[in-house]
């Protein structure tokens, strides 16, 4: 009876244990899209200072991006002692972020460049948003492919590629102001995300 006991109390430590990690990988993909929050809204600022040329877009991105995963490669470290510290050893797949790097060079080469010259919008700067949501859109949706192939459906991503893609029609049709309502429904969908990713944690605290 005593071993049963103990087998039953050691399930119900296992199953607490599980759930922090579990809840921690939600975090770090909260803090993920905390990131490229504050990228894009760092890019709104810096645009609306100066009446910088399409390329920057080249240029700022792919930096951004390069940024934004040497910070996230050092919570993935604190995530990763956390579970040798509970005995699970967390491992990435060099191909998975390969990919991941890919899927975001691909999106801004067509959101920055191939889709504003086929200019789908009522003018320029439509054509442009319509670009950036697209870029958002296709570059989320391939990280969101390469994570679950790897790791499991991240559920909680989906507002951050969906919600962009949903607005490209109404971004092309605008006439003034495309740009800054392209980047608001970002900053909302990516707001979204994080806080599902965070309601997502609490759930799994709770367990």
């Amino acid at each position: 009876m005593g071993e049963v006991k103990e087998v039953e109390e050691l399930r119900e430590v296992l199953e607490r244990v599980e759930g922090k990690l579990i809840a921690a990988g939600k975090l770090y993909g909260a803090v993920n899209f905390g990131i490229w929050l504050s990228v894009m809204m760092l890019y709104y600022v810096i645009i609306e200072m100066a009446d910088l040329p399409r390329q920057f877009n080249l240029v700022y991105w792919p930096v951004a991006f390069m940024v934004a995963l040497w910070f996230t490669e050092r919570v993935w470290r604190r995530f990763q002692r956390l579970g040798r510290v509970a005995g699970n050893k967390m491992e990435t797949s060099k191909s998975g972020g390969i990919l991941i790097a890919l899927s975001w060079i691909a999106g801004a080469t067509l959101g920055w460049v191939v889709i504003p010259e086929m200019n789908l919008g009522v003018n320029a700067e439509a054509s442009l948003a319509v670009g950036f949501l697209g870029f958002i859109s296709l570059s989320v949706l391939g990280m969101w492919l390469v994570l679950a192939k790897y790791g499991g459906i991240e559920y909680e991503m989906i507002p951050a590629f969906l919600i962009p893609a949903m607005g490209i029609p109404l971004a092309g049709s605008m006439e003034n102001g495309a740009m800054a309502w392209a980047g608001f429904l970002v900053g909302l969908a990516f707001s979204l995300t994080v806080l599902t990713y965070i309601h997502s944690a609490f759930r799994a605290i709770e367990r």
